[in-house]
């Protein structure tokens, strides 16, 4: 007698808020220190089962994600539950409004070393999402569709430039009640309404995403949102000030166009059993030739002179803070110009390299999980040259110090070039690499 294949999955949500007073890490130079909660900062995860494989997805409302932490969890999860570590994803969602639990390099003076109790609070919650997710499995169904992030923010080098606009969604189902119990999204988009004048714990519009949905499909909706390949992504040209009310807009709107998408999913679009499939495999990436120390100090000098020529001239809000973060990171670049000549980069080379590279595949889709802080521009190769529907999270599974620029924006010379301890020949070999894994 054939036994008929089941899908059983699982989810689970829980709070990693810090408990005190900390630092609110994500915008250089400043020193920022908590002076409270606006929203609660959660971790969520899923756990799909199809008899045959299981698959853990993680989202944490964090700015990164260590690879010390991502082990830690893996292997007492694994221990727990039995699925096996390479099967958990863990991503960041990047907000700036959260604690340091890893610094992204060692150039900025004001940015303190993570504290030892928070990063354990946070492994401890980790392992305890994914355990109950594991926990709370029960016989499901699912279905992928895609929504649109379209306006909720764009390029932040140039209001026209490249985007990458689907935001996939992976919708659980109860079969016994027919209710919605989980999503899973992605989306390219910084998550940095907020700015350094705000000194509140939040999620940013990712966290009024997450109620704007549990308000829409239920209070027990667990929403996982991870960020894909944003490096040049934000809603920089596209909001009316940096504020709580304004992260709210976006966020709203976001989710509101997830759950109108997921409500318009036909019953025969959900499936009572899906393949899963899991690769996992690292890559050496090149490493950058740094200008001369000498030549970075003038470089500070010519930014830091056409910042101040812009203020004085009363040049738009969005102008002068792009010009503004390419000072800032004019300011790392001489730092990582200096370590490269004192041989302390080599240390962080060895640290974050070979990268970590994950393709989970669902039923026909295929979810890629890349660390750091890719372009958009990376995203969309990796779409066009796989076949089949397949989407990009990033900021997972450990930290990839700096950004993977384009070389267009490595010629430009701006922050996110700037800041990158890799050339932008690493993206090619991330996206080959990523193409020789389908």
């Amino acid at each position: 007698m054939t036994t008929m294949k089941r899908l059983e999955a699982g989810a689970s949500i829980i709070e990693v808020t810090p408990q005190k007073p900390m630092f609110l890490y994500g915008y250089p130079h400043v020193e920022r220190i908590s002076e409270g909660t606006h929203d609660p900062l959660y971790a969520s995860a899923m756990v799909i089962d199809n008899g045959e494989s299981q698959i853990g997805l993680c989202a944490v409302d964090i700015i990164f994600i260590s690879r010390e932490i991502t082990e830690a969890v893996r292997s007492r999860v694994q221990e727990i539950t039995g699925i096996p570590g390479k099967n958990l994803m863990i991503s960041a969602s990047h907000t700036h409004s959260g604690p340091v639990v890893s610094r992204d390099l060692f150039y900025d003076p004001v940015v303190p070393e993570e504290d030892p109790g928070y990063t354990s609070y946070l492994v401890e919650k980790l392992v305890q999402v994914y355990t109950e997710a594991f926990q709370n499995r029960r016989e499901s169904s699912m279905a992928i569709t895609v929504a649109s992030g379209l306006g909720v923010g764009g390029n932040r080098r140039s209001k026209t430039a490249a985007v990458d606009p689907e935001v996939p969604v992976i919708v659980l189902k109860e079969r016994a009640s027919g209710n919605i119990f989980a999503l899973s999204t992605i989306y390219c988009m910084h998550p940095t309404v907020l700015h350094e004048d705000s000194k509140l714990y939040s999620a940013d519009f990712p966290g009024f995403t997450r109620k704007y949905i549990r308000a829409a499909l239920g209070e027990k909706v667990v929403l996982l949102y991870h960020t894909g390949p944003s490096g040049n992504q934000s809603p920089r040209h596209f909001i009316k000030s940096n504020t709580l009310k304004e992260a709210e807009r976006l966020g709203y709107m976001l989710g509101e166009r997830i759950v109108n998408q997921v409500r318009q999913i036909e019953p025969d679009g959900f499936k009572n059993w899906v393949p899963l499939a899991t690769r996992q495999s690292e890559v050496m990436l090149p490493q950058k030739t740094f200008m001369p120390l000498v030549s970075a100090e003038q470089k500070v000098t010519v930014v830091k002179n056409r910042l101040d020529s812009m203020r004085i001239s009363s040049a738009p809000a969005a102008e002068i803070r792009t010009t503004e973060c390419d000072w800032f990171g004019a300011e790392e670049n001489r730092q990582l110009a200096e370590m490269a000549e004192n041989g302390k980069l080599d240390q962080v080379y060895q640290s974050v390299l070979p990268v970590e590279i994950n393709l989970i595949s669902i039923d026909e889709t295929a979810f890629i999980f890349l660390p750091g802080e890719l372009f958009v521009e990376y995203s969309l190769r990796i779409k066009a040259g796989m076949a089949g529907k397949n989407f990009v999270a990033s900021l997972a599974n450990g930290v990839l110090m700096g950004y993977i620029v384009t070389e267009e924006a490595e010629k430009e010379g701006g922050y996110e070039a700037s800041n990158s301890i890799f050339p932008a020949k690493a993206g090619e070999v991330i996206v080959q690499h990523v193409l020789a894994m389908k």
